[in-house]
């Protein structure tokens, strides 16, 4: 039986169509408002919520090594920049990152440009 997840495991379109598929779901989920419902806020939400907390923990935990993830295994200049982003704003600029890292070594994998 051949491995569903085998095209993922190389930098290729299918890889980079993930990382942005992933963003536009992030970016849709952050940008629409439910109608009729209003917003308790961050700090209340955090205050109520021990589920919450927990969830903010995790992503803070998971952003720090998308940072670290990206400034380890590059050698572009921009890996800083993505690096302190994603420590600020979390997958939405680590998933870019990601895609547009995974279509540099696609490209010089295939000789189209240099890494």
């Amino acid at each position: 039986m051949a491995d569903p997840f085998e095209q993922y495991r190389e930098p290729g379109p299918k890889r980079i169509g993930l990382y942005l598929s992933l963003w536009a779901a992030l970016a849709a989920t952050a940008a629409l408002k439910p109608r009729g419902r209003e917003d308790m806020g961050t700090l209340e939400t955090l205050r109520r919520s021990h589920f919450s907390r927990v969830m903010f923990a995790d992503i803070g935990a998971l952003s720090t090594l998308g940072a670290l993830y990206a400034v380890t295994r590059s050698r572009s200049p921009l890996r800083f920049v993505a690096g302190g982003l994603t420590l600020v704003v979390g997958s939405f600029a680590l998933l870019p990152y990601l895609a547009w890292e995974d279509w540099r070594a696609w490209r010089a994998r295939r000789g189209d440009a240099e890494a």
